[in-house]
């Protein structure tokens, strides 16, 4: 009776331990499942946010395997969501304040397109009343029409600089090369054409030709000749101490140099830096009428010359600017 009874209770002890093994195996099963659930969840957590932060906000959370977790993949998501309407509004103010930039400067450059051509006929007028051509002036008179010649030049500069900035800001400066021009006489031009505005202010051009006879040069003459009028004309108004601008030829194996100098007002240090942003002008400081446009395009035509524009300066000694083109 005593070997029944043992033998009962080690089957019934065995049946128990089993069942417990079993129902352990069944909660680390349990357990584990949901370790591979929650893994899964916050490895899907992570690419939402890893998405997120690249620009994608399409990509969602999924429910998680918790209430917390659910609550946490409701407010992500309502957060995207949240974004991705922002973005939708700042987009739409950014083109519809395009579209009115755009027209705005399309106004503006058929307003100076169209003030150029009273421009060139008030500055053909002048002309011919200094050349005595509707009767002879008294030099008081002409006095007066040289000044105001000069304020004319300075509105057509002024005018066909916003032009410019308009064409670049649209369409960028598309350079038309010409090859072997001939680096005198191409500079020869520019200073016979500026010698009528120099003279009004009473300069004269000096040329340093250091350059290779004949040396010639592949560019765009157009956009280097506006570069280099421009240049000459900052010279001639801000020039007040000398009578003379100097413009200097160089060449080596590898680039040509165009040196561009005035013995004038000159520029601080402190504006050195910033001659060539759009829309700054220290010609306030001066008196002087200026968008602040002339440099900054000259510097964008030269970059897209594959060339460099450098300065160097010092205030009330003038200011000497070197265009460095690659041959």
């Amino acid at each position: 009776m005593y070997k029944i009874s043992a033998l009962l209770f080690s089957a019934i002890f065995i049946s128990f331990l089993g069942m417990l093994f079993i129902l352990l195996l069944y909660k680390h099963a349990k357990l584990v499942s949901k370790h591979n659930e929650l893994t899964k969840y916050l490895k899907s957590l992570l690419n939402t946010l890893s998405s997120a932060r690249w620009g994608n906000l399409q990509i969602k959370a999924r429910k998680g395997p918790s209430v917390l977790s659910e609550e946490i993949s409701k407010n992500l998501n309502s957060l995207l969501e949240s974004i991705l309407d922002r973005d939708k509004m700042i987009q739409e103010y950014v083109e519809k304040e395009k579209e009115n930039n755009n027209i705005k400067e399309d106004f503006i450059a058929m307003l100076t397109h169209d003030l150029k051509v009273p421009i060139i006929a008030q500055d053909n007028t002048l002309d011919l009343l200094l050349d005595n051509k509707f009767g002879q002036l008294t030099n008081e008179q002409k006095d007066a029409i040289k000044n105001i010649k000069i304020s004319n030049s300075d509105l057509r500069h002024l005018v066909e600089s916003l032009l410019d900035s308009h064409k670049f800001e649209k369409k960028g400066f598309v350079p038309k090369i010409q090859e072997d021009v001939s680096l005198r006489e191409f500079i020869d031009d520019i200073i016979a054409q500026a010698n009528s505005i120099a003279s009004l202010h009473n300069k004269i051009i000096r040329l340093y030709d250091h350059s290779e006879p004949n040396y010639k040069i592949n560019t765009d003459i157009f956009l280097l000749r506006r570069v280099i009028q421009n240049l000459i004309l900052n010279a001639v108004s801000y020039g007040i101490n000398s009578d003379y601008i100097d413009i200097t030829l160089e060449n080596n194996d590898d680039e040509y140099i165009i040196r561009v100098r005035d013995y004038g007002l000159g520029i601080s240090k402190e504006n050195l830096d910033k001659i060539f942003n759009k829309y700054y002008s220290a010609a306030e400081l001066y008196s002087k009428a200026s968008m602040g446009l002339g440099l900054y395009l000259s510097n964008k035509i030269i970059n897209t010359l594959n060339g460099s524009i450098r300065v160097a300066s010092e205030e009330n000694k003038g200011a000497e600017f070197s265009i460095i083109m690659k041959k």
